[in-house]
């Protein structure tokens, strides 16, 4: 626990930079709650850090806080003078905050940090999944590069000039960096930050402004969160998918800010302001990561074709024939930007029936996870209610959630199914997040119905039947708890496990990194099997590594050094003076992940090259110096 509260300078830190640099704007805005405002400044300040980072190398700065100021003003600028300039307009009401929903924000928080905390283990416990690999070295390139710029992440491919990789996510850890004192730590940090500040946050912002007339659901919304087991933690034990966790926390957000642009009755500044806040979110969205924006886009289509048709019913011919030709040429875009952004692999297949997949979407239990019992039935309860107040779109939004999540484990017609959802990689984990966007507000809603009916048989005197109902309630509640345990349990035994059994990087091999940082010269590069955990002494130490990640285009010598190191012939020492490496680590056996994309077998045994001579080891970790291919 110590570790950790050594870490609270670095938690203030990324919870400053996630609210700080958008707050001017978010309190800037009108006719709005309390609640919304925090939510458009967190959206806000992380459309900043994205634009910052694409911005900082045009500008020819490195990356770090001056180019996020800079930034910043020029948004405040902005946001100042449509605010002025819409002094005299009408003032728009405001919906107002009480004090239960911070109190709900803050028990979130608190429960998420608990949660965190007790899954990671350690601050300095690093993730042991395969893209966590590529994760931390890649906050180790940023802060190493000084550029954090998504058209310049070229760490897995050298020579390269430009490459687009979303990094907000790396972006915003190297800024958290010096504050934590290393990558490790940094990233574990803004992974609570993020998961105990944003999704909270993010659940009553869209609860609050889609369901205005119940705004006891806005309570209810970021309590509901601990319910669902795939999003967020299930993104901590599968892939790790950093960026996905930042872009997906951002979507809620993003659909507020796009229904507040369209709300009515709005004066031209405060609107400009509004549409110019969602762009800024869909900024920080889509460099979270692009098919977290494409996700909240798709939600979104309901609500555009609803408007569009609303349009075109109160207007004239001519009303009708542009809203026709918007929407034809609206969607042969949205379906071309769809298709482009396909990235399906086939690597991930449909593993369920329609009947099992179906029974997922209803408990809103997806991916296999434990069935609690109370969700669902919360969520049936907020349809009902929706329906009731014609929210049509938002029941078709939810049920576009569910059809996409119904392709991705069932669908068995292999071309469409890729179609419908090879931008998230054809993996069904993350195509279910999508079912948390409005499962959980919907769920908040009928929470918020529970509440009134139990109130109202509380004050009619029956008391008995509500402490009756309460129970049950808390029994069907407790049933989530089995699904938290599995998560938290697989996060201390798998993801974040760091002692000798750990199937990734292990104490002994983080130890010689300690011990490597300074007593490796400043030129060395050093080769190992990066399935071992040896890629990650870059992001411990900043030296170079020729395999920073498993995939990449390291080139021909490279390629050759991974299948042939430990035979010391003449070729591998061509290679060797090519790339000019200096050093070879050996982790033994143990990988992170079953390779089936590139071979290392040649880097391991390297007891037995002859061109090698063993420098420093603790325990079985071991590097080598080449000094036989003089």
């Amino acid at each position: 626990m110590n570790a950790w509260l050594a870490q609270t300078p670095a938690l203030v830190t990324a919870l400053a930079l996630l609210v700080i640099p958008g707050l001017p704007v978010g309190l800037l805005l009108r006719g709005v709650s309390a609640v919304v405002r925090l939510g458009m400044s967190i959206g806000v300040s992380l459309g900043i850090v994205a634009a910052s980072s694409l911005v900082a190398p045009v500008l020819g700065m490195r990356w770090g806080l001056l180019p996020v100021g800079i930034v910043s003003a020029v948004v405040w600028a902005v946001a100042a003078t449509l605010r002025l300039l819409g002094r005299r307009s009408a003032t728009v009401p405001a919906g107002r905050t009480g004090g239960a929903v911070w109190l709900a924000i803050a028990a979130a928080f608190a429960g998420w940090v608990v949660i965190l905390v007790v899954g990671i283990g350690s601050p300095n416990d690093p993730s042991q999944l395969y893209d966590g690999l590529f994760h931390l070295n890649a906050v180790e390139f940023v802060a190493a590069t000084g550029d954090a710029s998504p058209l310049h992440m070229t760490m897995v491919l050298p020579g390269h000039s430009t490459s687009f990789y979303p990094t907000l996510w790396h972006a915003l850890t190297s800024l958290v960096l010096p504050v934590a004192g290393g990558v490790v730590p940094a990233t574990n940090v803004v992974t609570i930050a993020v998961i105990a500040l944003v999704w909270p946050v993010a659940m009553a912002t869209v609860t609050r402004v889609v369901f205005p007339s119940w705004p006891a659901a806005a309570i209810w919304a970021p309590l509901v969160g601990f319910a669902f087991s795939v999003f967020p933690l299930g993104f901590l034990n599968w892939g790790v998918l950093y960026p996905n966790l930042i872009g997906t926390a951002l979507i809620p957000i993003l659909i507020a800010a796009v229904l507040l642009a369209f709300a009515p009755a709005i004066p031209w500044p405060g609107r400009t302001l509004r549409l110019l806040v969602a762009l800024a979110v869909a900024a920080g969205t889509g460099l979270g990561h692009p098919s977290a924006l494409l996700g909240a886009l798709v939600l979104l289509l309901p609500f555009v074709l609803g408007r569009a048709w609303e349009a075109a019913r109160r207007g004239g011919s001519a009303t009708r024939v542009v809203v026709g030709l918007s929407v034809a040429v609206g969607s042969v875009a949205f379906v071309s930007l769809w298709s482009k952004a396909n990235v399906t692999t086939h690597e991930w297949l449909p593993t369920q029936t329609i009947a099992q997949a179906s029974g997922e979407v209803l408990f809103l239990s997806p991916v296999g996870r434990s069935t609690g019992l109370l969700l669902g039935i919360l969520v049936l309860l907020g349809v009902w209610r929706a329906a009731r107040e014609r929210l049509w779109w938002v029941l078709v939004s939810y049920l576009v959630s569910a059809v996409l999540y119904l392709a991705s484990a069932w669908l068995p017609v292999l071309p469409l199914r890729s179609f419908l959802v090879g931008i998230w990689y054809d993996d069904t984990t993350r195509v279910a997040a999508l079912l948390a966007i409005w499962g959980l507000p919907l769920a908040a809603l009928g929470m918020s119905l529970v509440v009134d009916r139990l109130h109202a048989l509380w004050r009619a005197g029956r008391r008995v039947t509500a402490i009756v109902l309460i129970g049950v309630i808390a029994l069907l509640a407790a049933t989530h708890l089995l699904a938290l345990r599995n998560d938290l349990r697989y996060m201390r035994d798998v993801s974040y496990r760091f002692d000798g059994a750990s199937q990734g990087l292990s104490p002994d091999e983080a130890a010689l990194f300690e011990r490597l940082e300074a007593g490796l010269p400043e030129d060395a590069l050093v080769i190992g099997d990066p399935l071992t955990g040896a890629g990650l002494l870059f992001a411990y130490t900043g030296h170079d590594v020729v395999f920073p990640h498993v995939t990449g285009r390291y080139g021909a010598d490279a390629a050759l050094l991974a299948r042939t190191l430990v035979e010391g012939d003449a070729a591998v020492c061509d290679a060797i003076e090519n790339l000019g490496v200096t050093h070879a680590l050996d982790f033994g056996d143990t990988v992170l992940f079953q390779n089936h994309y590139t071979t290392y077998d040649g880097l391991h045994d390297l007891d037995e090259a002859s061109i090698l001579t063993e420098v420093d080891r603790v325990g079985d970790a071991t590097l080598y110096e080449v000094t036989g291919c003089d």
